[in-house]
């Protein structure tokens, strides 16, 4: 069975998800461990004192009375050490031993309850933002996916061949899958970095936008300024691809119909770090840029593009997880650049 089907993928993910769940339920029996120990330490503690307590609120009856116990016949009979526990002591002794105990007991189960839910908190909440986080990422790529099959039966009905398209149509499956492992990378909280060259990276995901950008009809084009070979970073090639689809598509989905989406690569600052400008000649979008960068924060500006308000939140993590940052640059009615800037690798830096 191919890597790249249906149900593959599915088992990836739930086995991803069963392996969170596992590890948290380990954890949290440990923790419920924790807490019986503590409660016995507790109860032990607890009676000790209190027996230590008992002990001093009691009296010697024969001293108290000012009698010589060596010299009563009694004695004979009970022992010259007869102890009388006085009852007002035991009393207060007993109740504070229960207030003291239940006290104990009630911090305790407050600390060890929160720390055997917060596991189980992170699993829940890792669980919703990766199903959240994967059905928004695959939604452009089932998108194109589906121009290009409308485009494969335009062909097929004309008589014109498919074979370019059907490749291009296993390319965009083998993409998807590609962002799914790195969502499950991502989901496990590891950075696997390698040296990418940022030039092909933006070219693999102009491609993956092209069909969005045919349909409605708007252009983009790229420029380089400097040598390509040079403008080499750390990170993941689907990673950062996955960022620069997500400003893609909000740009194209912004563009009017016409005008075209330009994708420029250059240097920051003194050639420290890369930046990559992607500018749209849409309406702008208003005086308070990051809220677009909060998790589903939507942007109701009347275009048929209204989302889930995810695509540049996780764009930005994707940045930040190779230690770059994306932010808005500049924005009017007459166009929005968006600015990703990331770190040069250390022989890319030297050769700039």
């Amino acid at each position: 069975m191919n890597d790249t089907t249906p149900r593959h993928v599915w088992h990836r993910v739930t086995a991803a998800l069963r392996g969170t769940l596992r590890r948290n339920h380990t954890k949290a029996g440990l923790i419920s461990l924790r807490m019986t120990v503590a409660m016995a330490a507790v109860t032990v503690i607890g009676g000790i004192l209190f027996a230590a307590g008992v002990l001093l609120g009691s009296r010697h009856e024969f001293a108290e009375r000012g009698l010589d116990p060596n010299a009563m016949s009694v004695t004979e009979q009970f022992g010259s050490g007869m102890m009388v526990i006085d009852t007002r002591k035991a009393i207060a002794f007993t109740l504070l031993f229960v207030a003291g105990v239940v006290v104990a007991v009630a911090l305790i189960g407050w600390h060890y309850s929160h720390q055997e839910v917060a596991p189980l908190e992170h699993a829940l909440e890792l669980q919703k933002h990766f199903v959240a986080d994967a059905s928004h990422e695959l939604k452009t790529p089932l998108a194109v996916i589906a121009t290009r099959i409308d485009l494969i039966d335009f062909r097929r009905s004309h008589g014109q061949p498919i074979d370019s398209a059907i490749d291009d149509l296993r390319a965009d499956v083998d993409r998807m899958n590609a962002i799914l492992t790195d969502l499950l990378v991502a989901a496990r909280g590891a950075v696997n970095t390698e040296p990418v060259p940022l030039e092909s990276a933006i070219r693999q995901s102009v491609d993956a936008v092209r069909p969005l950008a045919d349909e409605r009809h708007v252009t983009v084009t790229t420029r380089i300024d400097g040598d390509p070979a040079h403008f080499v970073v750390q990170g993941n090639a689907v990673g950062l691809s996955r960022c620069m689809v997500a400003v893609l598509d909000n740009a194209i989905a912004h563009a009017p119909d016409g005008t075209d989406v330009s994708v420029s690569l250059g240097y920051l600052h003194h050639g420290d770090a890369v930046a990559i400008r992607i500018t749209d000649h849409g309406g702008g979008i208003g005086d308070d840029p990051e809220r677009l960068f909060r998790r589903f924060a939507r942007d109701d500006d009347g275009t048929a593009h209204q989302g889930y308000g995810l695509g540049l939140a996780l764009a930005r993590d994707v940045a930040s997880r190779y230690g770059g940052t994306l932010d808005v640059e500049s924005t009017s009615p007459h166009g929005t650049t968006m600015l990703i800037t990331l770190p040069l690798t250390e022989t890319a830096e030297a050769a700039a």
